[in-house]
């Protein structure tokens, strides 16, 4: 997309459990492909059940940090922030975390309900539509607490669902879809285009289209792309797609952040 500022906005490097990539190796990688600003979105979960509970390490992770803004100074802007797990439950100890720290951008998550993780044995517990309404509730009770600019892949369960869910559409959940999309334009809190979905089995982004025009039709133009990034080789793929995406949904601006405060700029 020739003169189009490109960012990423999810992205996790060894300091978050589940991947092993080096944010250096990111960095380099952003010049190749023409990425001009990351987030390093580093899992911060804290459900005891979670094998990544207090796993950053935030010394080593802002020194990281640190060295990459010297490293590429001119050639990529490098910025901090979190990918808060369930932050509706975690409130108090995510305030005490983040405390006297620089993060730029948190972005909020639900990748569990109640003791079941989405990824295991959740999509087991419940059959299609219950299992889709619990995560929608516990989704906007996320978004009700608030405490985070943007929610993260807002209709995650999908890439979980097993075949015997018969796939997914945003129409049979839309009362419960667009409560949660309310009460984020009505708290300033922006969505994600998530792109993982492209280059996974589900072929869109998440959300899904349906999704993004319904949140533009309640007012909400905070937003944000992210590739959700665990290896070297996803940083910013299909970026391109999901700012030409946006603009179908009737989008003319995207958003950065920079220690919390928003920035728009033209699709």
């Amino acid at each position: 997309m020739k003169g189009a500022y490109l960012v990423d906005y999810h992205v996790h490097t060894e300091n978050s459990i589940d991947s092993g990539a080096k944010m250096t190796d990111y960095c380099r990688q952003a010049v190749r492909v023409g990425i001009q600003e990351i987030v390093f979105t580093e899992h911060f979960d804290l459900n005891p059940l979670e094998p990544g509970r207090w796993y950053l390490n935030y010394q080593r992770y802002s020194a990281q940090v640190e060295e990459c803004r010297r490293r590429y100074h001119g050639l990529v802007t490098v910025k901090m922030g979190l990918e808060l797990g369930e932050p509706h439950l975690y409130r108090k100890e995510i305030e005490e975390y983040i405390r006297g720290k620089n993060f730029d951008f948190l972005l909020g998550s639900v990748h569990w309900v109640d003791d079941l993780a989405l990824h295991r044995e959740y999509c087991d517990s419940f059959e299609a539509r219950k299992a889709y309404l619990r995560y929608f509730s516990e989704v906007y009770k996320a978004v009700e607490a608030g405490g985070f600019q943007v929610l993260g892949h807002l209709d995650l369960l999908k890439r979980y669902a097993p075949p015997d869910y018969r796939g997914f559409s945003a129409a049979v959940y839309r009362e419960a879809i667009w409560e949660i999309l309310r009460r984020a334009v009505g708290q300033g809190i922006g969505l994600e285009i998530n792109t993982s979905g492209i280059r996974q089995k589900l072929k869109e982004t998440l959300p899904s289209a349906e999704i993004l025009r319904w949140y533009r039709e309640l007012g909400g133009d905070i937003l944000t792309f992210g590739s959700d990034a665990h290896r070297v080789r996803d940083l910013g793929a299909d970026i391109p797609v999901a700012h030409q995406l946006a603009a179908r949904c009737g989008f003319r601006q995207f958003t950065t952040f920079s220690r919390g405060e928003p920035t728009m700029h033209p699709l």
